[in-house]
C-alpha cells in the first residue's frame, strides 16, 4: 500500500514550518540583544570591579603619613582655658 499525501496537507506543513522558522528567528533575535546587553553589564561591572580594586589598593599601600599633604597632617589640640565669669545682674 502506497501512502499518499495530499497537496492540502503539504500546504498547510509548509505554513508550520514556516511559522516555526519565523518563531526561531524571533527568539534569535531576541537572545541576541540579550547578549550584548549581558555584555554591556559585563563590561560595566568590569570596570566598576577595576575602579575598586584600584580604589582599594590607593588606600592599602603608603597609607604613611608622608602621602598626606602638608594641609591635611593632624595636628594635636590643646584644650582651651576658661575663664569664669560672674554674670552681672541686670534690672528691667
Amino acid at each position: 500500500m502506497v501512502d499518499s499525501i495530499s497537496l492540502e496537507q503539504l500546504n498547510e506543513q509548509q505554513q508550520q514550518l514556516l511559522q516555526t522558522v519565523n518563531n526561531f528567528i524571533s527568539q534569535k533575535a531576541q537572545l541576541e540583544e540579550q547578549l550584548e546587553n549581558c555584555k554591556a553589564t559585563l563590561a560595566s561591572n568590569q570596570g566598576a570591579l577595576q575602579y575598586a580594586n584600584a580604589l582599594i589598593q590607593s588606600c592599602t599601600e603608603d597609607a604613611d603619613v608622608d602621602s598626606v599633604g602638608d594641609g591635611n597632617v593632624a595636628e594635636e589640640i590643646n584644650s582651651a582655658v576658661v575663664e569664669e565669669v560672674e554674670a552681672e545682674a541686670v534690672e528691667l
